[in-house]
């Protein structure tokens, strides 16, 4: 006997947050589309991760159902596996779960099983867009490096256009043909407003970039706080056309941790230039839009009267972050500007903003 099956492995993505950690709901969920697409349960549990998080097993007469989820990032992760030359059972289940569980995107891959897998290596990484509606892929000419760190998948291509390209878990961070581009994007208010430089702080910024940038503009002391110090290896190393010899500089100096826990109000900086993620989702334990809000309320804490801080916000065409980093600023801040530049890299404009820590 050949053994048979259909197996989906989907993605939901900005599902409704309030049933991603009510176990009890999403057992509801599954033994409903389970009776409804004709499946047989023989037994499901749960369990309820801390802080937050779930992952409940169906086990069904055709074979199982295993869902995931991701409150914070508003994710869930889906396996369902039927024991059946058909896949209709298998395909009416998902769409019972998309129905229920109302993502605003998906990603699906169907695998016949019984039938040889083929593994195959190519020579394209692809960004994940979900947010703003698409994916980027890009050519990989040669792959220069690719390791995991201690908390991320780090890789550098050679790519025809762009040059040499830093990606952190797939997502593009930075390419040699326009890094300058989003670095003077984000410098350029710092330096225009005439803000003291005497003491700036720049979170994240681990390829140099920033670093190089302000470094023209004279300042007095540059402190960057950056998590992974093998990102920062591997820009020296790989990169030195972007950072050129900005690690060096006697101005600068590096911390190696998290800045949640380097901004504790003792530094008092001119301006702080925010070069971090707005999606921590993938280690944080808490909702991202409180986590931001603790991080600005911290950086705020950590800035003079008067100064100012500049920050990369999201593509122009994701609304959601957009609506959560406007609100974030305008809370704690003064003088709140955003603007756009095309980064060719990242195929779309992309949004900065500045403010000011002025008393109110």
């Amino acid at each position: 006997m050949k053994p048979m099956g259909t197996q989906i492995l989907a993605e939901f993505f900005n599902c409704s947050r309030d049933i991603l950690n009510d176990h009890s709901v999403i057992e509801r969920i599954l033994r409903e589309g389970i009776a409804a697409c004709n499946l047989t349960m023989v037994s499901l549990s749960s369990h309820c991760y801390e802080p937050i998080g779930i992952t409940s097993i169906a086990v069904i007469s055709e074979s199982h159902v295993a869902v995931h989820t991701y409150p914070e990032a508003r994710h869930v992760s889906l396996d369902i596996f039927t024991c059946s030359r058909s896949s209709q059972a298998t395909r009416k289940l998902l769409l019972f779960l998309q129905e229920k569980m109302r993502p605003g995107t998906t990603r699906i891959v169907e695998m016949s099983r019984g039938n040889p897998i083929d593994v195959v290596t190519t020579n394209w990484i692809t960004d994940d867009n979900s947010a703003i509606g698409f994916d980027v892929r890009y050519h990989i000419e040669t792959e220069v490096f690719s390791q995991k760190s201690k908390y991320q998948d780090i890789r550098v291509i050679e790519n025809q256009s762009f040059g040499k390209m830093l990606f952190l878990d797939n997502d593009l961070q930075v390419a040699e043909a326009d890094a300058k581009f989003y670095n003077e994007s984000i410098v350029r208010p710092l330096v225009e407003s005439g803000v003291s430089l005497d003491y700036v702080a720049i979170l994240g910024g681990g390829d140099g970039g920033v670093l190089y940038e302000i470094l023209k503009h004279n300042p007095g002391r540059v402190a960057l706080i950056d998590i992974d110090e093998d990102v920062v290896s591997v820009a020296k190393t790989y990169l030195q056309e972007i950072c050129h010899n900005a690690f060096d500089d006697p101005r600068v100096e590096v911390f190696n941790c998290d800045v949640i826990d380097f901004l504790d109000g003792s530094h008092h900086f001119d301006a702080i230039i925010y070069d971090l993620t707005m999606h921590p989702e993938s280690y944080i334990t808490m909702d991202w839009e409180v986590y931001l809000d603790q991080l600005f309320v911290k950086m705020k804490g950590d800035l003079k009267e008067g100064g100012m801080v500049t920050s990369q916000c999201c593509s122009i065409l994701d609304r959601d972050t957009f609506r959560v980093v406007r609100k974030i600023l305008n809370r704690h801040f003064s003088e709140v500007k955003f603007f756009n530049t095309y980064i060719p890299s990242y195929c779309t404009t992309w949004m900065f903003a500045s403010c000011r820590n002025n008393a109110r």
